[in-house]
């Protein structure tokens, strides 16, 4: 995040609602708004961080979150995490009156003004007011250039050194020096969007639920279990971990399945080994479709299921292949199967995944690692119609493990 000038005066943080928000009809928008609102509230408290309270303004354009100023800091961190937002920014508030919005910008003035500074006024305004954007911006520079007269200020509207900001909004007036833009925007999470995550340890298959998210999902992460290293599902959980960060719950839950027993009999007893893979992936399909259809599980009413398929040879699992059984995932679900991948180079999955954290476990995900694997579709179909795994299956659901990460 950028360096931000903080002034002891800032008692609120405006926040400006991303672009996809603004496009909705008024009645789409002010309900989105009130998620959002909502989402943002539930960050803070559960980081502990109180407010004094918080509005929308007059004209619907920005929301307000007022703070005591030693919680500004902070707050900025988690509210830039909150999908639906685009930019945010530490601010004062002051009156519409252009006297006090003169005042407030010397204070700021204070704050930031060096010697042979060029500076610029951004005004922005909404509302009836006896005034333009442009008077404000005339009259309070005129003010600054004779208050700060000892500095020998330069006003450059192009390229200037220093930027003081000005929003005039029906009877109140907001300043700052600031603007801090948020990488995701999206939509906030509202949570009737359900969405299960099938995650067999990569970190594409944990960036395609976060993408889901920036969409306005809740998700619902099952962590399918193929690797016996001891130390692979506390990894996995940690990098989850991270990824709660970017949600509205107060707990987030995790569902972890082991699938080794039934892998274990297929790599023993498999003649053809080069479908291992494609099995593996009919056999994640039934068993978190199965799960979508039991009542007492989290991930019921879900809406689909992402994967972290792209084409990029990053991972144990032939990319090809990976996408080819979706072809079958009717047998099991009706649920779509989201890819939001699949058009993402290499290059840009670790570049945003690096956005999200920098800190991401690296997993050993698969023991079995099979190589030439092929996909044939009748084949297929015919082997997993074969195999006798209902059992394990269904042993493999009732000792399926919730991990809540709080």
């Amino acid at each position: 995040m950028k360096q931000i000038t903080f002034h002891k005066s800032y008692n609120l943080i405006l926040v400006r609602y991303s672009g996809e928000i603004w496009l909705k009809s008024m009645k789409v928008k002010m309900r989105m708004l009130k998620i959002l609102i909502k989402n943002i509230q539930n960050m803070l408290e559960r980081e502990k961080i109180p407010y004094t309270k918080y509005q929308i303004t007059h004209d619907s354009a920005r929301i307000l979150f007022f703070f005591k100023y030693e919680f500004i800091e902070k707050a900025i961190k988690v509210i830039s995490k909150a999908f639906g937002v685009h930019s945010l920014s530490a601010a004062l508030r002051t009156s519409n009156r252009i006297k006090n919005i003169s005042e407030r910008a010397i204070e700021l003035g204070d704050l930031i003004f060096e010697q042979d500074d060029s500076f610029a006024l951004r005004v922005k305004r909404s509302g009836k007011h006896k005034f333009t954007s442009q008077d404000v911006a005339e009259k309070v520079g005129t003010i600054i250039l004779d208050n700060f007269s000892h500095l020998n200020l330069k006003v450059n509207l192009s390229n200037p050194d220093k930027i003081i900001y000005i929003e005039v909004r029906n009877q109140f007036s907001y300043l700052f020096t600031d603007i801090i833009e948020t990488k995701w925007e999206g939509l906030p999470i509202e949570y009737k969007k359900k969405i299960g995550v099938m995650d067999i340890g990569r970190l594409s298959d944990l960036f395609a639920g976060f993408l889901l998210m920036r969409r306005g999902c809740v998700i619902h992460p099952v962590l399918f279990n193929i690797s016996n290293k001891e130390d692979s599902v506390n990894k996995r959980i940690r990098n989850w971990e991270k990824i709660y960060n970017y949600t509205p719950f107060s707990k987030f839950s995790l569902i972890i399945i082991n699938l080794l027993p039934i892998l274990d009999l297929l790599e023993e007893e498999l003649e053809q080994k080069v479908y291992l893979c494609s099995l593996c992936r009919l056999i994640r399909y039934e068993i978190i479709a199965k799960l979508s259809e039991d009542f007492q599980t989290k991930i019921k009413s879900i809406k689909g299921f992402s994967d972290g398929l792209n084409f990029n040879n990053l991972n144990f699992c032939n990319d090809e292949i990976d996408l080819e059984s979706i072809s079958l995932n009717y047998l099991f679900s009706k649920h779509p199967i989201f890819t939001p991948l699949v058009g993402f180079d290499s290059e840009r999955i670790q570049e945003e995944m690096n956005d999200i954290s920098s800190n991401f476990n690296h997993i050993d995900y698969c023991k079995f690692k099979p190589k030439n694997q092929k996909f044939d579709l009748e084949t297929v179909k015919k082997l997993y119609n074969s195999l006798k795994i209902k059992t394990l299956i269904q042993d493999a659901l009732d000792k399926s493990e919730e991990y809540i990460i709080e």
